[in-house]
């Protein structure tokens, strides 16, 4: 956890050149996020989680179920779902100034209270810069077959 934590730290010191190049650091950034945000959940750790979420984020779940930072953040403490395999692959990123779009697939295995499940998904994530620190405002995700 304490990797996670130092990455999440670096992530979020992180400074860029003005222009192009900051308009690609802040794209590789939001990558970096997406990636980090996958081990977060691994580990459970939503004490990070909660430091790349904005107040106000919100969660459609597979299954159609809205959640707020709060409740997603209890979901990512709850060891009743055991993540074994937690993937991102495919990302498209969307950037209309400060706010970025990431849309990708995604991959989960692991068990909810001791049941198997594996899931194929996309999702579609919103980031915004704030106080120059990316944060995900919104966060959606469907199921595309078993």
């Amino acid at each position: 956890m304490r990797r996670v934590a130092a990455v999440l730290f670096v992530l979020c010191c992180m400074g860029f050149s003005q222009g192009s190049s900051r308009a690609q650091g802040d794209e590789t950034k939001v990558i970096a996020l997406e990636n980090l945000w996958n081990q977060i959940q691994l580990n459970h750790d939503a004490d990070a989680m909660g430091k790349i979420l904005d107040a106000d984020f919100v969660l459609t779940d597979y299954d159609g179920t809205v959640m707020s930072k709060a409740q997603f953040l209890a979901s990512i403490r709850d060891k009743s779902n055991q993540l074994t395999v937690e993937v991102s692959e495919d990302m498209k990123l969307h950037r209309h100034g400060d706010t970025v779009i990431v849309t990708g697939a995604t991959h989960e295995k692991g068990t909810e209270k001791g049941k198997p499940y594996i899931h194929q998904g996309r999702f579609t994530d919103t980031w915004i810069k704030k106080d120059g620190q990316w944060l995900c405002v919104a966060s959606q995700l469907s199921l595309i077959g078993k």
